[in-house]
């Protein structure tokens, strides 16, 4: 399961990154899967429930947005790619090129500092 190493690395950014903002608590982590990236939404959440207990993510939510795979054609633009059909539905080209649908990758994440605790 890659997913597991990918979500390890995933925590590792976001705790870096954490603590360099220098906030306390991490309330909630956004990801983007896209349907060709060859990841499963589903596996990211259970490694991501498995990984975060006893991390600085512990008790962080994690939103999944599953971004749809889109292939653009030279003549007609942009389009998704149904079923993994990837001639474009207007012309019948055949030369076109993904352009989004592949992205594992971090979008954001929520973080707060404990009332009554200074910031540095």
């Amino acid at each position: 399961m890659h997913e597991t190493s990918m979500v390890r690395r995933l925590i590792e950014m976001v705790v870096q990154e954490a603590e360099r903002l220098g906030g306390e608590e991490v309330s909630v982590v956004r990801v983007e899967v896209g349907a060709l990236s060859g990841v499963e939404p589903m596996l990211v959440q259970l490694a991501y429930d498995q990984l975060t207990p006893g991390s600085r993510l512990a008790g962080s939510r994690l939103e999944i947005e599953v971004v749809p795979l889109r292939a653009r054609c030279a003549q007609c633009g942009v389009f998704e790619v149904p079923q993994f059909h990837f001639t474009c539905p207007r012309c019948g080209n055949s030369r076109t090129v993904v352009v989004s649908g592949e992205e594992f990758r971090l979008v954001s994440f929520d973080q707060f500092t404990k009332p009554g605790e200074p910031q540095e």
